[in-house]
């Protein structure tokens, strides 16, 4: 990919993650201001991963005619459109259904940014660029994350919203130079396909390690602002925003996956491993110190990318046949995992308390260490 084409790509790349992730640090300034509870405003996160894990089965048989740039062009304007409700609109239902409807742009997107990568890249490159892209969908999370906590420390929270629109009409303009374009390489899902792939001993296992993995993760990530409130009520969006740093360390996790497989002596190993990181800091998670906390989430971002990158790694290795099919269930069962923990652990905090909900989500870390050790002892 040339130099041009590599930095368009992943400037939209950062754009599109920090509009899917910019709401996060607002949650508990949300829930005072609409006047909602816990559990309804951390939906406008679950609906934005919602099509995330449906896409992979369902966007085959949609989008499969397109080419990557004319539908890139398409998405990323309706997602600079989709940042008014954010500015405007003063009723939380209304809005929550335009962040519905937002959420049905990032799949089509985030395909597109992959395949137009994945055809235009020489073979010597596709691993460095993907690489890029995912070291990209990091920073583009944690930037959405900032700044979204600046704006509304130092100025309105609406401001954020509207840096990201001027930012991705930037990103419409500049796709017109994008050179290079291929037809969307979406697969049609097959029953019969699916079926056997979940079917698969080794596949499930793993569908459903990612899907507890990133339960956990998606779930602590929502519900952090709240209970950072709740030790310090004086707590700023901006100290909120900054815990988020730890977000970073996905970046160097990713880029040296291969090197910490070595080390680690092989994929299940390191996996093992992650998940003793995310016991110790799911642990940790318990001491009510804002300070613990911060130090924390650099334990637990790396212990989740740490996972992801093996798995899907993993996954791919295994995979000697239909991995179109194999690898669209792996992003499903992701961002099943995504959206369902963004939203329904929250009862269990709201009904329970911090450390009932901790316990709850060290239950399941705990079932995914079972599963790994299981995996192991058959060398699948």
């Amino acid at each position: 990919m040339q130099l041009k084409n590599s930095l368009i790509v992943f400037y939209i790349t950062v754009l599109s993650f920090c509009a899917l992730y910019a709401p996060q640090p607002l949650l508990p300034l949300f829930s005072q201001h609409f006047g909602v509870s816990t559990d309804q405003v951390s939906l406008l996160i679950s609906v934005a991963l919602i099509p995330l894990g449906i896409a992979p089965i369902a966007y085959g048989f949609i989008l499969e005619s397109m080419t990557a740039t004319k539908l890139l062009k398409i998405t990323v304007l309706l997602l600079a459109v989709g940042q008014l409700p954010f500015i405007f609109i003063d009723n939380f239902w209304v809005l929550l259904g335009f962040r519905a409807l937002q959420g049905l742009l990032f799949p089509a997107i985030f395909t597109a940014l992959v395949t137009y990568i994945s055809t235009v890249s020489n073979p010597d490159t596709i691993k460095r660029n993907i690489a890029l892209y995912v070291a990209s969908s990091v920073l583009g999370g944690f930037s959405g994350r900032m700044l979204s906590g600046l704006m509304a420390t130092y100025f309105h929270w609406s401001i954020a919203f509207l840096v990201i629109l001027c930012g991705l009409l930037i990103g419409f303009v500049l796709l017109n130079y994008l050179q290079g374009d291929t037809r969307l390489q979406l697969v049609r899902p097959n029953l019969k396909t699916l079926y056997e792939t979940i079917c698969n001993p080794l596949y499930n296992k793993i569908y459903f390690v990612i899907f507890l993995v990133f339960f956990c993760f998606a779930s602590i990530l929502n519900f952090l602002p709240f209970r950072m409130m709740e030790l310090d009520v004086n707590v700023s969006v901006l100290r909120i925003a900054l815990t988020y740093t730890g977000y970073l360390i996905g970046i160097m996790v990713a880029l040296n996956a291969l090197h910490i497989i070595q080390w680690c002596s092989g994929e299940i190993n390191t996996v093992l491993v992650g998940l003793s990181i995310y016991l110790l800091s799911l642990s940790l998670f318990l001491i009510p110190e804002l300070f613990t906390i911060s130090i924390t989430m650099f334990l637990f971002c790396a212990g989740m990318f740490l996972m992801h990158s093996v798995l899907s790694g993993y996954l791919n290795q295994s995979a000697l046949e239909n991995k179109g099919i194999v690898n669209g269930l792996y992003i499903a069962f992701y961002y099943a995992g995504g959206s369902t923990g963004s939203y329904v652990p929250g009862f269990i905090y709201h009904e329970f308390g911090w450390s009932i909900y901790i316990v709850f989500l060290l239950s399941l870390a705990v079932l995914a260490v079972g599963i790994m050790l299981y995996l192991k002892h058959l060398k699948l």
